[in-house]
């Protein structure tokens, strides 16, 4: 007799909800990020997992009874915790994007540093914003939210039933070109009020030939940017509050989408 009622289903139900929660801890900036040790990340995942354990729901099917089909099982699961942080993900890459055109529009845009998370070059403008948005995600709570709507969509989303329809698709094309709408609206007050400069300069020069806009403009650009980005903050603290609000909204409908 076995004491602990371990049975095959048991522990392909933890290897499920394991997966799953892999998947969006992974991805995830404020869980994946590769600054984090791999090891603590997994044990992470593990105990996460074994927690919402107990509220998950397995589909009323077969089990898997080939290794294809596991493994389609698997990947689904896998596919569900992906696409949940891609929809985090867009918020995050949406601030790097405005910190980009900031930093280009200051004449920065040689001075790229290494991003960890996506182990490629970024503007310095844009990785500072990046942390800045990470640490007002941590301030609103927003990680508890990741957890809870992980729970949720266990309780919502039964364990290998989870649906892949059209509608997916179309939601994340819409992340995606909201991705740049909302890049655009962060960067507005510094880029409307550079592109004035600019333009000012530009009539400055027509005006005094003899004056080298390009030595008087450069400091001017950047000193004038680092001083519009800090009275933005207000503004960029709210329009990130609105994304950060409506990514919770766009969770909720992509578990509602899952479900069929």
């Amino acid at each position: 007799m076995d004491p602990f009622n371990i049975t095959l289903m048991s522990v392909y139900r933890v290897f499920l909800v394991m997966f799953r929660t892999g998947g969006l801890m992974m991805t995830v900036p404020v869980f994946g990020h590769v600054t984090i040790p791999r090891i603590m990340r997994v044990w992470f995942v593990i105990l996460t997992a074994l927690m919402i354990l107990p509220s998950s729901i397995m589909a009323d099917i077969q089990p898997p009874s080939t290794v294809l089909h596991l493994m389609l099982v698997i990947l689904s699961e896998i596919a569900v915790g992906i696409l949940m942080g891609f929809a985090v993900i867009i918020v995050f890459s949406a601030v790097q994007f405005a910190g980009h055109i900031i930093g280009l529009q200051m004449g920065l845009a040689v001075a790229n540093i290494i991003d960890p998370m996506g182990a490629g070059q970024i503007s310095i403008i844009g990785e500072f914003y990046y942390l800045l948005s990470l640490l007002i995600f941590l301030l609103i709570n927003g990680h508890h939210f990741l957890i809870e709507a992980l729970a949720q969509c266990f309780k919502l989303v039964p364990l290998g039933a989870a649906v892949f329809g059209p509608n997916i698709e179309e939601l994340f094309i819409n992340l995606t070109l909201m991705m740049f709408v909302s890049g655009i609206k962060f960067a507005a007050p510094v880029i409307i009020t550079l592109f004035i400069m600019n333009s000012v300069l530009g009539i400055v020069a027509r005006t005094v030939p003899q004056m080298n806009v390009f030595v008087v403009g450069f400091p001017l650009a950047i000193g004038a940017g680092l001083a519009l980005i800090g009275l933005s903050f207000p503004f960029f603290a709210s329009a990130l509050n609105n994304a950060f609000n409506g990514l919770e909204r766009d969770i909720i409908l992509l578990i509602r989408m899952f479900q069929g």
